[in-house]
């Protein structure tokens, strides 16, 4: 389980920082809320239920949950969101280090204004967080794809 009390990701595992929507899917080793940065409405961090600070720790079956979870979750982003795309990026460079992916919808144009890739992740950073209220609702939609399909 969580247990770094300096780390983000743990404080959002233990309660300690809400983050607005709750928990979205969670699995024996793996936990989805929405993204507490300005990475963009519907951006969703897949995080370790226990602090493990790189890949290479991860347990076996950690990582053998990765791939379905990632696969499901990135679907479920697709049909509740509207999104075209859902790119999957890992920066864990922040001390102190909790591996976490962030999952980032890519909406239809002109929604996005035809930005893709690191140019979209730009304008994204320059916008700031979302809205809370937002955030909770894009996390409810993204849950209820997933409860539909029996996951939750």
């Amino acid at each position: 389980m969580a247990n770094e009390p300096d780390c983000l990701a743990c404080q959002t595992l233990t309660g300690a920082i809400a983050v607005p929507g709750g928990v979205i899917w969670s699995t024996d080793h793996w936990v989805a809320d929405h993204c507490l940065g300005a990475l963009g409405l519907g951006a969703i961090v897949l995080k370790t239920r226990r602090h493990c600070e790189n890949l290479w720790d991860l347990t076996s079956a950690e990582s053998a949950e990765l791939g379905h979870v990632l696969k499901t979750l990135s679907g479920a982003m697709v049909q509740a969101l509207g999104a075209d795309r859902v790119y999957v990026s890992l920066w864990v460079d922040q001390c102190p280090y909790h591996v976490h992916f962030v999952l980032q919808p890519r909406y239809p144009d002109p929604a996005e204004a035809g930005l893709k890739g690191w140019k979209l992740q730009v304008a994204r950073l320059s916008q700031g967080s979302p809205d809370s209220e937002q955030m909770a609702i894009a996390a409810e939609k993204v849950r209820n794809s997933l409860q539909a399909q029996g996951y939750c």
